[in-house]
């Protein structure tokens, strides 16, 4: 059985930055099936909804795909890193 890849873009607008991590970390694990396999990503963004995206590698046979998942993985990568940046900068000030 191939893994699966969930992406969990996590809503933290309003909280404070030092209850980021905790908030974060009770609504991935109110969101994320108990008997998931495969890896979680989760995306801190400063926005009010929380959404979830299905990976399914098992789908990506094609050329095409895998270059449109291999964007897709570097795009969600960057994003990440956004995010992560602004919580830190808002953390220092």
């Amino acid at each position: 059985m191939e893994a699966k890849i969930l992406v969990a873009y996590v809503g933290i607008a309003g909280i404070r930055s030092e209850d980021v991590e905790t908030f974060v970390h009770k609504v991935v694990s109110k969101i994320v099936p108990t008997t998931f396999e495969g890896e979680i990503i989760v995306i801190p963004m400063q926005e009010v909804n929380t959404r979830i995206e299905c990976i399914n590698p098992k789908y990506i046979t094609e050329a095409e795909l895998i270059v449109e998942h291999t964007e897709m993985m570097k795009k969600l990568e960057e994003e990440l890193h956004n995010q992560y940046n602004i919580i830190k900068e808002q953390k220092n000030e």
